[in-house]
């Protein structure tokens, strides 16, 4: 009676570290702000009590949690349990844990221990989080985890091994990484990512918190500079543009090197071990037989490099509290690569999927150059038939945005012209007309974007059933599917068991021509998890349809 009441652990006390850290982040910068902008007007002891006044509510927090938060390892699940006036009691099973994701920032490093979220199906309320733990838990839920998997009644998680390329059972795995990115492809990933115009939202941040703080002639001699740079002829425009430029590239490369730094690929066992991070150490493990989905991801700026990222798609979230980012990053198992090499790294690290065929039916469009894709065209004895559903359907694509974008762009037309704009208010009664031409550049940039994202869906959407003609029926359980999101393209290979549900639509003037789109939805919480095809016949409908059935 007493035994199971004993068995509950409680966190190191670094935990306290990371709450105080947390709550630093929110409470203590806008007390200093707070503190310069009213600094005339408060007094030194009105001062020093805000500050213990600050300094308790930082600190009570998270005494409290760490004084009511414990954990369990039962025989058959992990417990945890936490909360001095509204209490949380959560469990999940050991078998059916997605992910474990583990983080050891610096200051966590000295005493050994990690945060370790771990991840059952469904969105990432339902984690367990554990603030500061010893680093060896973390291999200790990979072996219960393991245990569990004979009795774990899951018709999802079974997966055929391919017969040509075992997995990888040699006794010290965690050893051996099958890839490591170095400093190099860090950069190369930080200077093609499309995201680094994210950055720019990070500068803008930076910017606001620091006005505030910093004299207000400093910050208007500031903006002085940037007009006059504007208005100081096109030379100086050009310069200030490759300025900025310069300045995203930086804040994507630190910010690259900051996540990626030291990524290495493992297997170890049936598990898929990623580990990453310069400053704070991130250690994922992903069981093979969780993952959703594989996708292949090639967007704009990588395609002149002949460069892609892999990615997995998971039916949970890997991210912990800190941000959803570390989540994406978790999952994003090769974060750029050359696609000469992407399919030998991934039967390495995964060949239980069968990629082999995947870069066979793609051996002749994105990968054509590759020697590899040409040697697994002709290892297969079967190779799959890529259907392109979109590419005689170029019409149906592009018909939406032309329209859309002639109408706005002659309305702002109509609204530029005295007299257009005239008797548009006396007909129509609009106010507000008399807008300058030069307005006319947004609709057709972003018409010509649109059309531009159409016509790439139009050249890229496709599907494959791989290996439909083998009999072997971890073979026929898969399916390829090629499109584009955006100006990226992707190839994505999953499996029947993971397609919930298949929708069939269609437009009553598209009905007679026997055009349809189709939605089949994935579930995956982080990254596509649907696949859609906008536009495509009614045979090719007819054989998804009967694909998901049998």
């Amino acid at each position: 009676m007493n035994t199971e009441n004993t068995n509950w652990r409680r966190l190191h006390p670094a935990s306290l570290i990371i709450g105080v850290v947390e709550t630093a982040k929110g409470v203590i910068g806008l007390f200093f702000t707070l503190l310069f902008i009213a600094r005339r007007e408060l007094s030194a002891i009105t001062i020093a009590l805000i500050f213990l006044s600050v300094l308790c509510v930082a600190l009570c927090q998270p005494v409290i949690n760490w004084l009511t938060t414990r954990y369990q390892l039962g025989p058959d699940k992990l417990a945890f349990k936490s909360g001095l006036f509204f209490r949380k009691n959560r469990t999940i099973s050991y078998g059916s844990i997605h992910a474990i994701n583990s983080s050891q920032p610096i200051y966590l490093q000295p005493f050994g221990v990690v945060r370790l979220t771990v991840s059952a199906a469904g969105a990432a309320d339902t984690d367990i989080r554990l603030d500061a733990v010893p680093a060896a838990l973390q291999l200790e839920l990979e072996h219960l985890r393991a245990l569990s998997q004979p009795t774990a009644a899951d018709s999802n998680v079974t997966l055929a091994k391919a017969p040509q390329a075992p997995a990888p059972t040699t006794s010290h795995p965690s050893q051996t990484p099958l890839f490591r990115a170095s400093v190099s492809d860090i950069l190369l990933f930080a200077i093609t990512d499309i995201g680094f115009l994210a950055a720019a939202l990070v500068v803008y941040g930076f910017v606001q918190q620091v006005q505030d703080v910093l004299p207000r002639s400093m910050m208007h001699e500031a903006e002085r500079s940037v007009q006059t740079a504007l208005t100081g002829g096109l030379l100086s425009v050009i310069v200030l543009i490759l300025a900025c430029v310069m300045l995203l590239m930086a804040v994507s490369i630190v910010t690259s090197l900051l996540r990626f730094y030291g990524f290495e690929v493992r297997r170890r066992g049936d598990d898929l071990v990623v580990v990453r991070g310069l400053f704070t150490r991130h250690t994922t493990t992903i069981p093979v037989s969780r993952i959703q989905t594989v996708t292949i991801r090639q967007s704009m700026l990588r395609r002149p490099f002949h460069l892609c990222s892999v990615g997995l798609g998971l039916s949970s979230s890997t991210a912990n509290n800190e941000s959803k980012e570390s989540g994406t990053s978790a999952a994003q198992i090769l974060p750029v690569i050359s696609t000469r090499r992407v399919y030998v790294v991934l039967r390495a690290i995964l060949p239980e999927w069968g990629l082999p065929e995947v870069s066979a039916a793609l051996g002749q469009r994105w990968f054509a150059s590759s020697s590899h894709a040409q040697q697994s065209a002709r290892a297969v004895t079967y190779v799959p038939q890529l259907r392109y559903t979109g590419h005689d359907l170029l019409r149906y694509y592009l018909t939406l945005p032309v329209i859309a974008s002639l109408a706005i762009t002659v309305a702002v037309w109509l609204g530029s012209d005295t007299h257009a704009a005239v008797a548009l208010r006396t007909w129509c009664a609009v106010p507000g007309l008399g807008w300058p031409w030069w307005l006319m550049i947004v609709p057709i940039a972003l018409g010509l974007w649109w059309m531009v994202c159409r016509l790439l869906k139009a050249q890229n959407e496709g599907f494959a059933l791989l290996g439909a003609n083998d009999s072997d029926a971890h073979c026929s359980s898969r399916i390829l599917v090629t499109g584009a999101l955006r100006l990226t393209r992707f190839v994505l290979v999953t499996r029947k068991a993971r397609v919930q549900s298949i929708t069939r639509y269609t437009a009553l003037w598209r009905e007679s021509r026997g055009i349809e789109r189709v939605q089949m939805s994935l579930f995956v919480m982080n990254g596509i998890n649907e696949l859609r095809f906008m536009f495509l016949h009614r045979a090719n409908a007819e054989v998804l349809q009967q694909w998901m059935e049998q």
